[in-house]
């Protein structure tokens, strides 16, 4: 039989949230952050180096998803990049998993649900500090 692989995933949007994303990710056996996507490169290369340094990060995250082939995609962007991050992702036939709100309006909404039925992927919203004390 063979060896299960690990999930691949590119984080998209390396701000301030992104760190407890990499941090929980680190700690996942089967879980391999690949590449990391900001309109800001030094936070793309920062978050890359904190995670470390086999991953690739860039500006692109067209090219990202290219050369990386990931599984999942997490969102980590801002709310209004939310809607164009995962229809992208999801056409490009990997899951997501993202941040709070699922899109800014009702029709981008209904756009990302109806992007993730034509790809027969899953999109998910989480809210990942509900179980924090503070």
């Amino acid at each position: 039989m063979a060896e299960a692989q690990n999930l691949r995933v590119v984080l998209v949007g390396c701000g301030g949230m992104s760190r407890r994303w990499v941090e929980v990710s680190r700690e996942l056996a089967d879980v391999d952050l690949v590449g990391f996507v900001d309109i800001d490169a030094g936070a793309a290369a920062a978050r890359a180096e904190e995670y470390g340094p086999a991953a690739s990060h860039g500006t692109d995250m067209t090219r990202m998803l290219d050369d990386c082939v990931p599984d999942i995609v997490f969102d980590c962007t801002s709310p209004e990049a939310h809607t164009e991050v995962t229809i992208e992702a999801l056409s490009r036939g990997c899951h997501v998993l993202g941040e709070k709100p699922l899109a800014t309006s009702m029709e981008d909404a209904r756009r990302v649900v109806a992007a993730a039925a034509a790809a027969d992927r899953t999109y998910a919203v989480i809210q990942n500090r509900r179980y924090d004390p503070h």
